[in-house]
C-alpha cells in the first residue's frame, strides 16, 4: 500500500483528530522511496497566504474582511503551535500509555467560551479571527484528550518519516505509521548497522 501523498488523503479519522492530523502533517518530513515513488519533504505553511488558505479549506476561517487575512505574526504563531503539537506526538522509548509523554510544550492560549441557547458553546480567543481559528486547533487537542482519542495520535519514529498517524488498531499500540514500510525499513537499517559495526 502506498503512503498518502497528503494528510487529507487519509480517511476514517475522528473529526477533531483529523484536524490535528492534517495540521501536524503540513510539515511532511518523509524522504524515502515507497513502491517506486519518491516522497520528498515539504512544508505546506511557508507564507501567511498558505496558512490562510489552509484554515479556510478546513473550515476554521471564513469571511473576506481585512481582519480575516493572515499575516506574518499569525504564521509565526501557527508554526510554533505545529512544532509544539509535533513534539507532543513524538514517541519516546516506551509507549506513552506507560508514563511517557513524548515531548511536552506550552502553547500559551487563553480562551473565552460563550454559551448560548441557540448555538451552544462558541470559542473566541480575541477579536482576531485568525487567532481564533488557531485556537480551535488547541481545543481539538483538549477534546481529543477528554474523549480518549489523543493517545492514538502519534508520530512515526522512523527518522526519514516522522509522519503523524492515527492508530486505529484495537489494542492502540502501533509504533509505525506503516509496519511494512517504515517498520521494516528501520529494522533493516538497524540490522545492517549492527552487522557492519
Amino acid at each position: 500500500m502506498l503512503p498518502p501523498t497528503r494528510a487529507e488523503d487519509v480517511d476514517g479519522l475522528p473529526g477533531g483528530i483529523a484536524l490535528l492530523h492534517h495540521f501536524a502533517n503540513t510539515e511532511d518530513l518523509r524522504g524515502f522511496v515507497a513502491h517506486g515513488r519518491r516522497l520528498t519533504a515539504h512544508d505546506d505553511l511557508t507564507t501567511p497566504g498558505d496558512l490562510e488558505r489552509w484554515l479556510r479549506e478546513h473550515g476554521l476561517l471564513d469571511g473576506d474582511t481585512p481582519d480575516t487575512r493572515a499575516h506574518q505574526g499569525h504564521l509565526t504563531r501557527a508554526l510554533a503551535l505545529r512544532t509544539a503539537l509535533r513534539a507532543a506526538l513524538r514517541q519516546g522509548g516506551e509507549d506513552r500509555q506507560d508514563g511517557q509523554d513524548g515531548g511536552a510544550a506550552s502553547v500559551g492560549y487563553s480562551f473565552d467560551v460563550a454559551l448560548t441557547a441557540a448555538h451552544g458553546a462558541r470559542l473566541t480567543i480575541s477579536a482576531d479571527p485568525v487567532h481564533t481559528a488557531l485556537a480551535h486547533l488547541v481545543m481539538a487537542a483538549l477534546t481529543a484528550t477528554a474523549n480518549g482519542t489523543w493517545h492514538r495520535l502519534r508520530m512515526c519514529p522512523a527518522p526519514d518519516c516522522q509522519w503523524v498517524f492515527y492508530d486505529n488498531s484495537r489494542p492502540g499500540r502501533a509504533k509505525w505509521c506503516s509496519p511494512q514500510l517504515c517498520g521494516n525499513r528501520t529494522k533493516t537499517q538497524t540490522y545492517r548497522r549492527r552487522r557492519s559495526g
